[in-house]
């Protein structure tokens, strides 16, 4: 029997590693009610070792950007409460485009529809440290995030 095999697969999906370059994760575990999507940047939830979704809020500490996750019990590309999260704190990974963006510009995040813009900060995006675009991309694709925590890293927004 001949294989076959697929022609077209995607180079990389949200909150997937986009290459094999050098990259660390580590791991959290969703805190409180709702849902937290893949490819989205986390910061500490108030219990020990969780973490919760960025707000717009100035001076958050961003602990890195979730990864998507191919065993959680359920279907979805979210985490629920109580769910282990892994939070890249380095590496090229991809995530959700809210708008065009050039690569190399400065990687911000839409807290209101939950995407990544290199719009200019304002109430609603917030500045992530250490993220930058790796490629050119347009609005409503899966764009590459490169990412390297800083320490420390804290969010800015425009308010």
């Amino acid at each position: 029997m001949a294989l076959t095999f697929k022609q077209n697969i995607s180079a990389y999906a949200v909150g997937r590693r986009a290459n094999m370059e050098e990259w660390n994760t580590i791991t959290l575990t969703k805190e409180g009610a709702g849902t937290l999507s893949f490819g989205v940047p986390v910061m500490p939830g108030t219990g020990a070792h969780t973490c919760v979704i960025v707000d717009a809020t100035t001076g958050r500490n961003v602990l890195g950007i979730s990864e998507a996750s191919l065993v959680l019990p359920r279907p979805g590309d979210t985490y629920a409460q109580y769910d282990n999260v892994g939070v890249c704190e380095s590496g090229v990974i991809g995530v959700l485009l809210g708008a065009n963006v050039t690569k190399g510009a400065q990687a911000r995040f839409n807290t209101a529809n939950g995407t990544w813009t290199g719009a200019a900060q304002s109430a609603t995006v917030v500045t992530i440290p250490g993220a930058q675009f790796d490629e050119d991309g347009s609005n409503g694709s899966v764009g590459i995030v490169r990412y390297r925590r800083p320490v420390p890293s804290l969010s800015v927004s425009g308010t």
